[in-house]
């Protein structure tokens, strides 16, 4: 047990359900910071997602996540819940920061609704993971792809993937991973990325924390280190 990491996960933690209560949130996407290497391609420094969800039993937020099972010769994607602090104690180092997603009343109804009749497993479409998987493609998914479909699914009641998908290639502004080419033989050899799904050139047009936060789709965007708003629509 690495108690540093622990304590971080706990403050983190804190912040999260004091947040939510404080802004009378039932849903929130939850993004935890990833490696030195992702501030340089997302101005938040956030990699993975997911959406925390009240329940009512437990009296705190849930954490519904896509996971990557990796143990296999490609990549298998996953929707799993986890306790918050469970899923602060996986970030990467020790700073005490995260990123809280807040969508309006209606769409956070809505997306409550979702998890708990079972439409929102629908978007789990795929089991085939992809790290970068394309924004609006029925190839793969992520963290951040799911839960942009189950925003996008509950804004627009619409719950069929390859329909939600076209929803968002005509809305959505994906983040651009630029890579150079030995970053991108680099990527290819990893565990969690489909190298028949990387493009030939030009970036990778996937959906980040950073595309999140500027999507316009939720009514907050909170940094835990800021304490204070960082953008509003």
């Amino acid at each position: 047990l690495d108690e540093p990491k622990l304590t971080v996960a706990k403050h983190l933690t804190d912040w999260i359900q004091s947040t939510m209560l404080e802004k009378k949130a039932i849903v929130g996407v939850i993004s935890r910071k990833g490696g030195k290497d992702i501030k340089n391609r997302d101005r938040t420094g956030m990699a993975h997602s997911g959406l925390a969800i009240y329940d009512p039993r437990a009296q705190t937020w849930i954490l519904y996540q896509i996971m990557s099972d990796s143990s296999g010769l490609t990549p298998i994607a996953e929707l799993r819940r986890t306790a918050l602090v469970d899923f602060f104690y996986g970030q990467t180092g020790y700073e005490e920061n995260a990123l809280l997603l807040i969508p309006d009343q209606e769409t956070q109804q809505r997306v409550y609704e979702s998890i708990l009749n079972g439409k929102a497993k629908k978007l789990v479409f795929t089991n085939k993971y992809n790290l970068l998987s394309r924004y609006d493609s029925m190839d793969s998914l992520n963290c951040n792809k799911w839960i942009l479909m189950t925003i996008t699914a509950a804004r627009s009641d619409e719950y069929e993937p390859q329909k939600v998908l076209a929803i968002i290639h005509d809305g959505f502004e994906p983040g651009k991973v630029r890579m150079n080419f030995l970053e991108k033989e680099f990527v290819k050899h990893k565990q969690n990325v489909r190298r028949d799904e990387m493009p030939s050139y030009g970036a990778v047009r996937t959906v980040t924390a950073q595309s999140l936060c500027d999507s316009g789709m939720f009514t907050e965007c909170l940094f835990a280190s800021d304490k204070s708003p960082i953008a509003s629509h």
